[in-house]
């Protein structure tokens, strides 16, 4: 099934293309074609989901504790029903003052995973089964989710906070996981699979200023290497430009270059075989959010293969982790005729999307008025914001707060 939106310019990491029909940005394309059923109506029995939190609660200890700012909690190996696509609630605890927490999945290839419900303190929901009778669902979370999420392949992260909205995630919390694959007849399938578990918290309030570390992949793209890369012209300036937009928030980006095993030409398709494997492949990489510059990035549909700029692993992407499914960010270098140099801003829009940001608004289409962020401050059609959803080379603000979000960011560390 295919779904044309009049959508804009700049490829957007926010929402996967291939396989939910829901927001498809690139840089060329106006109208452009997105691979997968409309999530409009969601198939399958949601009230069987929704009941099937039957009291049966797994509880699963602390397994890793780091004294100060943050911890990593692993909840082990979880599975889930193949009749329903949900796994039984998960309860963990999370000490006084965690300030942020991110929980992630991670499961087979072909498999997309969703955080189902999210019950936080033992208090609010945070996410309610509900959220996939919705509009975007199961591509994106919005009516049901008081934190926006979005789905995505073999491995999802969920956010909370990623707007400015009370919230105590002090002491117990509940997660369900949901699970899907699409079958050759564009139906949505509920998984059985086994999937993995981990929550990364953060324990202090944001920081006021800290470091982040990137580290710049270069697959050969453009004949740059690491070795060449600190005084090819470009590539420094794009740092450059990369540093001015962070540092704006008291933001140091630290980076690192890096050589990599990897394909120069990538495509965006129904399985993103591609992308996973060129994510893969940064591993070894320093600890890091891993930023791969390759010649082209294509969706591939039915007719000519479209140019994009860049697409991100999540918002927010796989926590502090290198070398898995969703661990990175994808730039394409390749100058399209008649568009200006933008690599700087695509970088650090594509990093925007990995640390939790979405689109300040997207772009309209028939579903209606357009879909925008739950931050009250980004100005919404203002182009002038790093995270607009077509941005120009003078798309270069962060608001205070986006800078909230990106500060409580466990990829942050003290200065």
């Amino acid at each position: 099934m295919r779904i044309v939106r009049q959508l804009g310019q700049f490829a957007s990491p926010c929402i996967r293309l291939v396989a939910q029909g829901v927001v498809c940005l690139l840089i060329t394309a106006v109208a452009i074609a997105c691979t997968g059923p409309l999530a409009a109506t969601p198939d399958g029995d949601t009230s069987a989901i929704d009941g099937h939190g039957d009291g049966q609660t797994q509880e699963l200890a602390l397994a890793e504790t780091t004294p100060g700012r943050l911890f990593h909690l692993d909840l082990g190996e979880i599975a889930l029903d193949p009749l329903t696509g949900s796994s039984k609630p998960v309860a963990f605890s999370l000490p006084t003052g965690t300030a942020s927490a991110a929980v992630t999945t991670s499961g087979p290839t072909g498999v997309h995973l969703a955080l189902l419900r999210w019950q936080s303190g033992g208090g609010p929901y945070l996410i309610v089964p509900s959220w996939l009778a919705g509009p975007f669902a199961p591509a994106l979370c919005v009516d049901g989710c008081t934190f926006r999420q979005a789905e995505r392949p073999e491995q999802q992260v969920a956010l909370a906070p990623n707007a400015p909205l009370p919230v105590n995630l002090a002491g117990k919390n509940e997660i369900i996981v949901y699970g899907y694959t699409w079958s050759t007849a564009a139906k949505r399938l509920p998984s059985g699979a086994t999937v993995r578990v981990t929550v990364d918290a953060v324990l202090a309030p944001p920081l006021s200023k800290g470091r982040l570390s990137i580290n710049i992949c270069l697959t050969g793209a453009g004949g740059i290497t690491a070795a060449l890369a600190p005084n090819h012209a470009r590539i420094a300036e794009a740092v450059a430009v990369v540093r001015e937009i962070f540092a704006a928030i008291a933001v140091d980006i630290a980076v690192t270059f890096v050589d990599v095993n990897a394909a120069q030409f990538v495509r965006h398709d129904a399985d993103d075989s591609d992308i996973t494997e060129l994510f893969k492949s940064g591993a070894h990489s320093p600890l890091g959010i891993n930023v791969f510059l390759v010649q082209e990035l294509n969706l591939e549909t039915d007719g000519a293969p479209q140019a994009m700029s860049g697409l991100s692993g999540g918002i927010p992407g796989p926590i502090r982790q290198r070398g898995s499914a969703q661990a990175g960010v994808v730039v394409a270098i390749k100058l399209q005729p008649g568009q200006p140099d933008r690599l700087g801003v695509a970088i650090a829009h594509e990093i925007g999307h990995y640390l939790g940001l979405f689109h300040t608004e997207e772009p309209p289409s028939a579903r209606g008025p357009p879909l925008a962020d739950q931050l009250t401050d980004t100005g919404k059609g203002e182009d002038g914001n790093l995270m607009y959803w077509s941005p120009q080379a003078h798309s270069k603000v962060i608001t205070a707060q986006q800078a909230a979000v990106i500060r409580q960011s466990p990829w942050l560390d003290l200065d």
